[in-house]
């Protein structure tokens, strides 16, 4: 008995040297085909590079084109900063739209400094051009199922962001509006505090992104103003004002895994 239970013992120490020596040292003419589960793979086959570099291949349109740079902070969250440039809209049509949505009306009608007052519709890029300006972004970012970058995710966002325009003057002391080459500056500085729900994809180097967002803006604004003087001849001006407004948003990115 003392016998087979001393056989039993070295062979199972054989075996046991012989499993971790196969380990140590595994045979290269053999090929090992892992069949683990989906999940395995997925975490431990993916390769992440920490950052990823991306935009939006459509924002220009509406105005701004923003890049941003994505750090992953845990495997359940990243934090998302941005800088860019806005313009003059491709669309011009955007803000108008944007007003109607909101039901909003587009411009000012009811001007306190004038005895006869002009429209000023601020839409209208028939006499006004935008001019380069900056915006800066700043967004941390939750992801739901614990994946790194991909899935999806919830990120409230806050974004600074600067419009700035040329506007056509009017020519002063006539009984009628007429433009000239002359323009004044205005501006609009926006403040965004919106919350975004979006999914992310990962690829061997690109990334794919959706989003959708609302919130709040809060706007600080410096706009022209023209109108009659008591001798009804045509004058310019300016108004500043602050305002907020509900505010949707949506888009894609795309992105490079660095």
């Amino acid at each position: 008995m003392q016998f087979r239970t001393t056989i039993l013992l070295l062979v199972t120490c054989l075996l046991t040297y012989n499993a971790q020596a196969q380990k140590k040292k595994p045979n290269k003419d053999v090929e090992i085909i892992n069949f683990g589960d989906s999940e395995s793979t997925s975490k431990n086959d993916r390769v992440y590079h920490g950052l990823i570099l991306k935009t939006s291949p459509v924002s220009f349109i509406f105005g701004r084109q923003p890049i941003e740079l994505e750090k992953e902070l845990k495997d359940y969250m990243s934090l998302q900063a941005g800088v860019g440039v806005t313009f003059e809209p491709l669309w011009a049509g955007y803000e108008e739209l944007v007003n109607e949505i909101n039901e909003e009306v587009d411009g000012y009608y009811e001007s306190e400094q004038w005895a006869i007052d002009e429209p000023d519709i601020y839409s209208d890029y028939t006499i006004r051009k935008g001019k380069p300006g900056f915006l800066v972004s700043v967004s941390p970012r939750l992801f739901f199922e614990s994946d790194g970058f991909e899935g999806m995710y919830i990120a409230p966002v806050l974004r600074y962001s600067v419009q700035n325009f040329e506007v056509q003057k009017v020519q002063e002391g006539l009984p009628y509006i007429q433009r000239i080459d002359d323009v004044q500056k205005e501006h609009v500085k926006n403040f965004d505090l919106l919350v975004h729900y979006g999914g992310q994809n990962l690829y061997p180097k690109l990334t794919f992104e959706w989003f959708l967002g609302a919130g709040i803006r809060f706007r600080n604004n410096l706009r022209q103003d023209v109108g009659y003087d008591g001798f009804q001849a045509s004058a310019n001006g300016e108004r500043e004002f602050k305002d907020k407004k509900f505010r949707l948003e949506a888009g894609i990115r795309v992105g490079f895994q660095l």
